[in-house]
């Protein structure tokens, strides 16, 4: 539950950080239009595999690999840094996806075995 709370924490810092070179003009001059992208495509593809993780369990080594992966991409826009000196989207990112990839799915229980 924890990467999956990370994870998503992670990814919605990322995609603002990523919003703000698209919706504050300022920033847009300083900001090519690729690095805008990448925080903007990074954020989107960490809160997929945050989604994913709580969706589809059983795959938690993939959604973890690729939550670390778009999080160290992130890092080309500061990580998330909203305004701060740490990357902080970054940091959750990777914490989560370092969890996704620890965590074993809790075994599912049918009626019949409960009895």
């Amino acid at each position: 539950m924890r990467a999956i709370v990370l994870s998503l924490l992670g990814g919605l810092v990322v995609l603002a950080n990523g919003l703000n070179g698209v919706y504050i003009p300022k920033l847009a001059v300083f900001a090519p239009i690729v690095l805008v992208s990448v925080g903007l495509v990074s954020g989107a593809m960490m809160l997929f595999g945050g989604l994913m993780l709580w969706v589809a369990p059983r795959k938690h080594v993939a959604w973890g690999v690729i939550i670390i992966l778009f999080s160290a991409s992130s890092l080309l826009i500061g990580g998330g840094l909203l305004g701060f000196l740490f990357p902080f989207g970054f940091t959750f990112g990777l914490i989560g996806g370092i969890l996704a990839l620890q965590s074993a799915p809790s075994p599912t229980t049918t009626s019949a075995a409960v009895r």
